[in-house]
């Protein structure tokens, strides 16, 4: 079965330009935000890296490999683009080449290490407040000023917070992949793997109730049985806990977000209408309630917008340059589909 990622998750805005992204790797420029104090000491030697043309896991592998220790003694907060310019930080704990002027000269000439230093904790999954990106869309064809009113929607909106195509792998095959290995179809040996089509399952119903939400225009209102998430914070509370009046002047102040199912194999915590609509898409594959069972995964929600930060934009000839900041764990492709349509 083909899936098709645009059809599947509508944007809000009405896209009428066009233009290409990633023509070179420097037009997408990706850098952590992070407010981290190293010790000096410890036993985690930090590194931050910048890398152009190379996916995360791959550094990191090649850091395993210089200062000679199993891979799992290294770590980063988050996986980053491959087909960009980007900048984080990777730990290295007990290296066993440890001088940064060695490990440099062992590296790719697209890696370089712009700052290190010891710490006593290693860095964790999603140990960073934002992202930065800088990004341009060359040839750009199409209405410019439809451009300009779309980024003023998003400022004061918000964009769909869906999990990008990138989840979901080349050609959206790891929907496919996830459905039969649950099924019992195929096997799947590699942890890394699991985790992938783990999240593949629930992004995949996610996406769905978020793209429900828009097409019945309640994505950015609330409806009976909600439950929303106070801005730059994981705590979350029932809508009935407070008027709909005041629900409605928060989310336009961005003071909280609305949210959506991450599903898992107990009840939904949401209730009445939004409960029914978020159930009735999630029965729908039953062959992912499987898996959710065998795993035990617990019900979460996540928003169902994302607000980027510190927002510029400027056309240069028949180029588009976009710079905003997103909190971990949202996808620039999400904040630029709602802008122009891009190919890349």
């Amino acid at each position: 079965m083909r899936f098709d990622f645009d059809r599947m998750f509508p944007t809000v805005n009405e896209i009428s330009a066009c233009g290409i992204m990633r023509k070179k790797p420097k037009d997408f420029k990706v850098t952590e935000i992070n407010d981290i104090h190293l010790s000096g000491t410890g036993e985690h030697l930090w590194l931050y890296i910048e890398k152009t043309g190379s996916n995360t896991d791959w550094v990191a592998k090649q850091l395993s490999n210089i200062c000679q220790v199993p891979q799992r003694n290294v770590a980063y907060a988050g996986l980053k683009d491959r087909q960009a310019v980007t900048q984080q930080w990777f730990s290295v704990q007990l290296p066993k080449i440890s001088d940064r002027k060695k490990i440099q000269s062992a590296l790719p000439d697209n890696v370089s290490i712009l700052k290190s230093d010891f710490h006593s904790r290693k860095i964790k999954r999603g140990q960073l407040q934002a992202n930065r990106f800088e990004i341009v869309i060359r040839e750009i064809e199409g209405d410019l000023a439809g451009i300009s009113n779309n980024i003023e929607q998003i400022l004061q909106n918000g964009v769909p917070n869906y999990f990008g195509n990138q989840r979901f792998g080349s050609e959206m095959g790891n929907i496919q992949k996830c459905q039969d290995w649950f099924a019992g179809n195929t096997k799947v040996k590699s942890k890394n793997l699991k985790s992938l089509l783990i999240s593949t399952a629930r992004s995949h119903i996610f996406n769905e109730i978020l793209a429900s939400r828009i097409n019945n225009g309640s994505w950015n209102k609330p409806m009976l049985g909600d439950i929303v998430q106070l801005d730059g914070s994981h705590s979350w509370f029932h809508c009935k806990d407070a008027s709909t009046k005041e629900i409605e002047k928060r989310i336009k102040e961005f003071d909280v977000h609305i949210t959506a199912a991450m599903y898992g194999e107990n009840q939904v915590q949401s209730t009445e209408d939004c409960a029914f609509l978020e159930n009735k898409i999630a029965n729908k594959h039953t062959l992912y309630h499987i898996g959710f069972e065998r795993f035990r995964l617990k019900q979460d929600r996540r928003s169902m917008r994302i607000i980027p930060r510190n927002f510029k934009f400027d056309f240069r000839a028949k180029d588009l340059f976009l710079q905003f900041e997103l909190s971990s764990g949202s996808y620039a492709t999400g904040v630029i589909r709602e802008i122009v349509k891009f190919q890349t």
